[in-house]
């Protein structure tokens, strides 16, 4: 291969990693928002019942509320009470708690918290595993314990507004709809940088959802037919992603409600954050792959969505690490030839210093933020910070995964 034809592959390889960067932050949303504008939104106007019993009441939808614990004492007494408050009949949901292998107090403080409802009418089991067997294996557990048809799956320490499951009986009488996830905020606020991103994520979501389904949904609060779980392998990471996916795959649509949040109460270290994160991008790596055939075409818009937002996010960490090689490479390589002063050497070489100083600026840049909070910065500057933090994170987690490093057991950072 002659010096020239390895100059050119190269750097338009590197034009593609940066269109492909370009493209999922900034044309994939605006495209999104386009043809969102120009569909009817899905959602429907949520029914109101302010605790007062009617006839209508036994119309309404039965739900049973799985929830997954593990070491949860400090919230799982809040969790129930929470769920003794909602605004639904009590004889319409059941709760189907499961410790798995709680070395705290978690269940004894659940079956405590349950029997200070005093609701006769509400249907409950406290199940006490004695091993602790991961999330997914509750889940299913939980799932085969259910005894209504719809599913409700919900995170301990995130509490529902009173009114989330008037939310999805509304939802769920489209006949077309699978699945309904809610929306989800922190109690206590973030960085600045962690606000803007959860804003123009929910952005997304919400038009996803608009345009065909949202892609995955938020494990604090989301729901789904009880006939449409797939039985899911024990290693999955982001079960909240994979679960609604079987949905979209079986021809239903998933939508996005964020007119009702969880709120999530857990606040984490430094190091439990990271642990999070690494583990959520090692899922991320983990969902592109055992839902490859979701990118076949027959599935319409949600196969873009899919490679839009979802695909594109797993390997960006790998396309950001491409482009910094390949500029290195390719300033690197001209620089050797550029006496042989040829029109690539002399129109381009600028070009690619260009860039490679813009990289260097921005993490730099990045790193300087990182050091010091007191630099100032706004909100779009901050929130990508956030990005680029977030990406050399899920670098290092998509390689623990591909490596066979990933944690399969349900755990938490002690």
């Amino acid at each position: 291969m002659s010096y020239f034809t390895f100059t050119m592959m190269l750097a338009a390889l590197f034009v593609l990693a940066i269109f492909l960067v370009i493209y999922h932050h900034v044309f994939y949303p605006v495209l999104l928002s386009l043809l969102a504008k120009h569909k009817r939104s899905p959602l429907r106007e949520i029914a109101t019942r302010h605790y007062v019993q009617s006839g209508d009441d036994k119309s309404m939808r039965r739900f049973s509320i799985v929830i997954p614990a593990y070491n949860e004492a400090a919230f799982i007494a809040d969790k129930v009470r929470n769920l003794g408050c909602l605004d639904y009949p009590s004889d319409r949901f059941e709760l189907i708690l499961l410790c798995d292998g709680c070395r705290d107090e978690t269940y004894r403080l659940a079956t405590e918290a349950l029997a200070e409802l005093g609701l006769e009418e509400l249907d409950y089991q406290v199940i006490n595993f004695d091993v602790n067997r991961g999330k997914v294996a509750v889940l299913k557990d939980g799932v085969k314990r259910a005894k209504y048809e719809y599913i409700v799956f919900s995170d301990v320490s995130a509490l529902l507004p009173v009114n989330a499951l008037l939310m999805l009986d509304t939802n769920f009488k489209d006949a077309s709809v699978g699945a309904v996830s809610g929306g989800y905020c922190f109690a206590n606020k973030g960085s600045v940088g962690e606000q803007k991103y959860w804003q123009y994520q929910r952005q997304v979501r919400e038009r996803e959802s608009s345009v065909a389904s949202v892609i995955g949904a938020h494990g604090a609060f989301y729901a789904i037919r009880s006939d449409f779980f797939e039985d899911i392998p024990a290693d999955t990471i982001n079960d909240d992603f994979l679960i609604p996916m079987q949905v979209i795959k079986q021809g239903y649509r998933v939508l996005y409600d964020s007119r009702v949040s969880a709120i999530e109460l857990e606040q984490v270290e430094l190091a439990q954050d990271m642990q999070r994160r690494l583990r959520i991008a090692a899922g991320n790596f983990q969902q592109m792959l055992m839902l490859a055939s979701l990118m076949n075409p027959k599935y319409g818009w949600n196969a873009v969505n899919f490679i839009s937002g979802k695909v594109l996010r797993a390997l960006m960490p790998f396309i950001l690490l491409f482009i910094m090689l390949s500029n290195l490479l390719l300033v690197g390589v001209l620089g050797l030839f550029a006496d042989a002063g040829t029109e690539l050497n002399t129109n381009w070489q600028w070009l690619f210093q260009l860039t490679l100083a813009g990289q260097l600026v921005l993490y730099l840049g990045v790193g300087l933020l990182n050091i010091s909070r007191k630099v100032p910065a706004s909100g779009i500057i901050k929130m990508i910070c956030y990005l680029v933090n977030g990406y050399w994170v899920a670098l290092i987690g998509s390689t623990k995964y591909m490596l066979g490093l990933q944690a399969k057991v349900w755990s938490k950072v002690e």
